[in-house]
């Protein structure tokens, strides 16, 4: 043993150093050049990644840079601190040694890992072992795994599929596991492993017997047992998945596809029927609502994915594979799932399409992407495939058996009860019978489908059926009869009666206000009267009813606008009926004219008043000197203006009415006449102007006189639709005889004739 330690420095020179040498030299490039057969074989740098995080390649890379170490410390032949330790004096040798055979080991593991990753059994089972015991790398070691997928099926490896397929079974079960009832969102790199191999299996050619003939990939996400939801994210990605499939032609994955759906709603998706509480008496309370609210959201959103999917196969002219998809069942009395198997439900599906459009305009564009199909009319093009599909499963009921006595398949359903609902389903059935119709016409699609008995157009009446178009032309009679029934029947809403007296103090008090304050003269002793009335209006009784047929605006306030209109209008009127000395100036005379019409000492500014029409006051007081404004009223040269802005009545409109104070008219809001109250049985809504109101139904027999009364001045059709709105008031406006006031009144060369006047032509009040 000393001989051979005296010797050290030969051994490490002549047998441990040229090995250290040998594997540096050939065992290193050796690595590089496996990792790039790696790509080349399974065309992927995850392997490589996952080549390199495996603990043999970390080991050797370690021992390899250690032994060249421990080399170099031989070399620098540096003496040990502590001279009397046999194992440091040796230390060199120990090293070196230690270093040289464990490289070779790890090299001889190297070599194994290198085989292990050029047989891809091997290799996935390895990878597998990996996956399952990190907590770390899941997503890397899953990637990697799903390179080795894209491998089998390039190389059409079934063994190796078999086992690719139980491990991708067994991840997505055991993410679904403890997760019953909640909505799924796998990992981005489950969706991205499953698109990829789809995209793969669509190119390749089919093989008579293959693990992937069928929609095994598809089926990854159809939950059959752990009672998970699909989530959106999920349905988005199936739906890219038949896009994908469809572009390839890859009509089998379609169908297959079909099938496994088809098994999912029929077992697993099922109704729940509802628990009664029975601890309560009299009050069958259902347990378990929430639970049957949940499913039939979770149903709701299945119909609608396979809906939307047979209008992609309509526009993609796919009619084979829908002919098989209508056909499909898995019990001898058939029962089809996923499409229908009675009218009614054809009906209410066909009805839902649009209805989705008022809530959001782009919803199917957003989750039922067509390809070659963009732009602003994306959505409603998609819209369209999907009624076209659903009318053919319209006709498609005519051939179905009826195997149970009651069982008539072509029940149409009963209509909504909402008006505009009604309105809406008339519109629709049109649009339906007219796709009816044109598929009947079209025999090369009724072939395809299966459907060519429907040649013959005397098929109906031979086999005792109601057509198409008559079936549908019948519900719109039904439609029609209820929508008219409930138009004439239905009660006035309490709460919109409500609203129309509000409106109508709303807008009138404040005109009231006004013109009380502006005509308040109680000192008039010799006068002359006119009277200003209400109105009554026919209207929609809809416009006052709960149950609407379409959008209403102004009707609870339209009767109160059109007697503020008459009230503006005839108050106004008073100035002419004073016959006024008339002038007609220039824009910039008009407030000159004053000056000369009263401004003098003589005329205290206190005794008299300036009424302002139409004008635009603040555009004047631009341009005209003594036009000012104090505490928010106008004065000319301390002259009162009063502004009454009325532009629509052209006696009055863009003029100045110059009178006295003592001259001024006098409103009175009078009691309507009694008589007037109990025939129209109106209600009191203001006490202070006396305003009266009512919201009449004339199809009441309490208010059949009113009706025939009405009847007799109005072109109407039907009035028991109708209500008569009516808004009264009684005013009198009192003015002196032989008054002396002057209108001065803005000219125009489009409306006047003549000439205007000129400010000499003023004379002095």
């Amino acid at each position: 043993m000393n001989d051979i330690f005296s010797n050290y420095p030969d051994i490490i020179t002549t047998a441990l150093i040229p090995m250290i040498i040998a594997v540096f030299a050939l065992g290193f490039p050796l690595l590089i050049q496996t990792i790039t057969r790696i790509d080349d074989k399974y065309k992927s740098t995850v392997l490589i990644k996952t080549f390199r995080k495996d603990w043999i390649c970390k080991w050797f890379l370690w021992i390899l840079v250690i032994s060249i170490a421990s080399y170099v410390i031989w070399i620098l032949q540096i003496p040990p601190l502590i001279e009397c330790v046999w194992i440091i004096d040796n230390s060199a040798l120990i090293i070196v040694a230690l270093s040289t055979i464990t490289l070779i080991a790890i090299t001889f593991l190297i070599v194994y890992l290198t085989y292990i990753y050029f047989v891809p059994e091997l290799l996935l089972n390895r990878l597998i072992n990996k996956y399952r015991k990190t907590k770390t790398n899941k997503t890397l070691y899953f990637e990697a795994i799903s390179k080795i997928l894209f491998f089998s099926i390039d190389k059409a490896d079934e063994s190796l599929a078999r086992a690719l397929l139980e491990f991708y079974h067994e991840a997505f079960i055991g993410f679904r596991k403890s997760k019953e009832g909640q909505t799924i969102e796998y990992p981005p790199e489950y969706y991205n492993a499953v698109f990829e191999a789809n995209e793969l299996l669509c190119n390749r050619k089919r093989k008579t017997i293959s693990y992937f003939n069928d929609s095994t990939l598809f089926e990854l996400f159809l939950d059959q047992y752990q009672k998970t939801v699909i989530s959106s994210k999920t349905y988005s990605f199936l739906w890219r998945l038949i896009v994908q499939s469809i572009l390839y032609d890859k009509e089998e994955f379609i169908l297959a596809y079909w099938r496994k759906a088809h098994q999912l709603c029929n077992y697993f998706m099922q109704s729940i029927y509802p628990e009664y509480d029975k601890s309560i008496i009299g009050n069958l309370k259902i347990k378990n609502q929430t639970e049957i609210d949940k499913r039939e959201n979770e149903r709701k959103d299945f119909f609608e994915f396979h809906y939307a999917l047979g209008g992609l196969l309509m526009y993609k002219q796919k009619y084979a594979i829908i002919k098989e998809m209508m056909s499909y069942t898995q019990q001898k009395s058939p029962t089809y799932v996923l499409v229908p198997e009675r009218m009614q439900e054809i009906i209410e599906r066909y009805m839902q399409i649009d209805s989705i459009e008022y809530i959001n305009p782009v919803y199917y564009e957003q989750k039922y992407q067509f390809p070659d199909i963009y732009g602003v009319n994306s959505d409603g093009a998609i819209r369209m495939w999907i009624k076209k599909y659903l009318s053919i499963l319209f006709i498609r009921q005519y051939s179905l058996q009826e195997f149970y006595i009651n069982s008539n398949r072509l029940t149409m359903p009963s209509p909504p009860d909402s008006l505009s609902e009604l309105n809406r389903w008339k519109d629709e059935l049109d649009g339906l019978k007219y796709y009816i119709n044109d598929y009947l016409s079209q025999n090369k699609v009724l072939e395809d489908l299966g459907m060519e008995m429907f040649y013959n157009q005397h098929w109906f009446k031979e086999n005792d059926k109601v057509k198409p178009s008559v079936l549908i032309d019948n519900l719109i009679k039904r439609i029609e009869d209820k929508f008219n029934e409930i138009k004439a029947t239905q009660p006035i809403d309490k709460s919109k009666e409500e609203e129309f007296k509000d409106e109508t103090i709303n807008h009138l008090t404040p005109i009231f206000d006004k013109y009380k304050r502006i005509f308040n003269n109680e000192q008039i002793e010799d006068y002359q009267s006119h009277f200003i009335g209400g109105r009554s209006y026919i209207l929609p009784k809809t416009a006052f009813t709960n149950n609407q047929d379409m959008g209403y605006s102004n009707t609870n306030s339209i009767t109160a606008q059109g007697v503020a209109m008459d009230f503006l209008y005839y108050t106004i009127n008073t100035f002419i009926l004073m016959f006024p000395q008339k002038y007609f100036l220039m824009e910039k005379d008009v407030f000159l004219a004053i000056d000369n019409l009263i401004n003098d000492p003589v005329n205290d500014p206190e005794n008299f008043v300036i009424i302002s029409v139409g004008l635009n006051i603040e555009y004047f007081a631009l341009h005209i000197d003594g036009l000012e404004k104090e505490n928010g009223e106008w004065y000319y040269n301390k002259f009162k203006i009063i502004n009454i802005d009325n532009y629509s009545n052209n006696l009055v409109s863009q003029s100045l009415f110059v009178l006295r104070k003592t001259d001024l008219p006098n409103i009175i809001f009078k009691e309507t006449n009694k008589e007037l109250i109990d025939k129209y049985k109106l209600d009191k809504i203001d006490s202070v102007y006396n305003i009266y109101g009512k919201i009449i139904d004339l199809n009441e027999p309490k208010n059949q006189k009113i009706k025939e009364d009405v009847e007799k001045n109005h072109d109407q059709i039907n009035l028991s639709e109708s209500v008569l709105s009516y808004v009264n008031i009684n005013v009198e406006i009192q003015y002196k005889r032989d008054v002396k006031s002057v209108q001065l009144k803005t000219f125009s060369q489009f409306d006047d004739r003549g000439k205007a006047n000129k400010l000499v032509d003023i004379e002095k009040f």
